[in-house]
């Protein structure tokens, strides 16, 4: 690696300095793009940006720049998928070129000596993240190190989404972890398949008949489901599509302790929670949710980087029974959502048009669930046993804030689960138009009393008013 003088731009974010980072690695080649980089393009596309991930890091453990180029080394050595440029062939379709050697950058930014390098980082951070990527040129992952008086203070990274997912990002820095402290090498060859691989196993006749059993769980559901989700469109002003993020503790606590006491996962409570808010939100039950399924348990994609998370259909009646049982259902239909969540994107989009078309309506898909905490599993019993004071006081430190608004939004509400080590934090991406600011404040405040109630009350009615699902 040999490091420059010259300034550089990257990203579009002026650098003062910069690292070049030679690489070489496997799997490279031309071809199809996989399902989920297929299903991310399409969403890519209507959003109008690249749904980066990633953010800015502190560098507390004495890391220094030379140590981080060698970090970015080893991602764009070892993922196929940052070293792939999608552009279109001489058929109009997409494709993917996988490099099997060439050179990436390492971003170094300067902080002035009066600067805040905190707030330096975290401006290159939003400023890449509201940076589409040009992915017919510009490698799919930027990275940079901010430096304060020659020292390396952070690291920020942003990644394209049609190059990972929140799983894939997990299997990038486990690897990573992995590496040995001595030479940087990894601590296994890379066995998972790459995306090229992956796209031609995903064109057999196995795989295809993988997706019409998919596709056909699809079919009955959209077939049996009414065609609203929500309310009619409302002109409310702008902005039109808005974030807020409700931060509880008292939600945390009560889904474990609600998940312990039913044998199940706290992420099958909070759905649980959802599909009930919702069906109390529209007067519309059975309730059907499009759930966000990662994909890699399935055999062979457990280590796979590139993104494979689309969305499953999950439909359940909230309003004939207890929450506990609501919950049984919820695990259940999740169990079928997650089976029939792997399928070609093409073909569902074409299943879609034909079923509204003899419908003679189009039925609204517009609510989604996204759970993006890793290893939810089951709760074992005994695991957390809040006392009845103790979720109420936690009630009292939740607070809903809003956040920046969003150009153009393509669902009307959609819930994203984040965590921190006691907190659990919802993304509520919502149009304005279709669902109000005041019904969000409410649905959230609706969800945490529902389960905050249901810890200690196995038979609490769901009391939801069913309206016909057919118009």
């Amino acid at each position: 690696m040999a490091e420059s003088v010259s300034r550089t731009v990257l990203g579009g974010a002026q650098m003062t300095d910069r690292v070049v980072v030679p690489f070489e690695g496997p799997g490279s080649g031309v071809g199809e793009l996989t399902w989920g980089q297929r299903k991310v393009w399409t969403l890519m596309q209507q959003a109008g940006t690249s749904m980066s991930m990633g953010g800015a890091v502190p560098v507390t453990d004495g890391r220094t720049v030379l140590d981080l180029a060698s970090e970015l080394r080893f991602f764009m050595c070892r993922y196929a998928s940052m070293r792939a440029l999608i552009r279109t062939g001489a058929d109009g379709e997409l494709i993917q070129e996988v490099a099997a050697s060439g050179q990436a950058v390492l971003g170094i930014v300067d902080v002035a000596d009066d600067g805040d390098p905190d707030l330096v980082a975290q401006g290159l951070a939003e400023q890449w993240e509201a940076t589409p990527f040009d992915h017919a040129e510009e490698w799919p992952i930027r990275m940079a190190a901010v430096r304060s008086r020659g020292v390396a203070t952070h690291v920020v990274v942003t990644i394209s989404h049609v190059a990972t997912d929140g799983g894939g990002i997990a299997v990038m820095l486990g690897e990573l972890a992995e590496r040995d402290p001595a030479t940087g090498e990894p601590k296994n060859p890379v066995s998972a398949l790459g995306p090229l691989e992956l796209a031609v196993l995903q064109r057999t006749p196995s795989a295809q008949r993988r997706s019409e059993v998919s596709l056909r769980h699809w079919e009955r559901l959209l077939r049996s489901a009414g065609p609203r989700r929500f309310g009619p469109y409302l002109d409310r002003g702008e902005p039109r599509y808005r974030r807020a993020v409700f931060e509880s503790r008292a939600l945390h606590l009560a889904s474990k302790l609600v998940a312990a006491r039913v044998d199940g996962s706290a992420s099958s409570v909070l759905l649980a929670g959802y599909a009930v808010a919702v069906a109390r939100l529209t007067g519309i039950t059975p309730v059907l949710i499009q759930v966000v399924v990662s994909n890699r348990f399935r055999p062979g994609l457990a280590d796979v980087s590139h993104p494979l998370s689309v969305n499953g259909l999950f439909m359940v009646e909230v309003g004939d029974a207890a929450f506990d049982e609501v919950v049984d259902r919820t695990q259940r239909a999740s169990a079928l959502c997650s089976k029939h969540a792997y399928y070609d994107p093409a073909q569902l989009e074409e299943l879609r048009a034909r079923i509204d078309r003899e419908r003679g309506e189009v039925v609204e898909l517009t609510c989604v669930f996204n759970d993006r905490r890793l290893g939810i599993g089951v709760e074992p019993p005994g695991s957390v046993q809040p006392s009845r004071h103790e979720l109420e006081r936690a009630r009292a430190e939740s607070v809903l804030r809003w956040g920046a608004p969003f150009p153009r939004y393509f669902d009307k509400l959609m819930v994203q689960i984040g965590s921190s080590l006691d907190t659990v934090e919802l993304e509520i991406q919502v149009d304005t138009h279709h669902v109000s600011v005041d019904e969000v404040q409410a649905f959230a405040l609706d969800l945490e009393a529902l389960v905050v109630a249901a810890a200690f009350d196995p038979e609490l009615p769901t009391e939801v008013r069913s309206v016909p699902t057919a118009e």
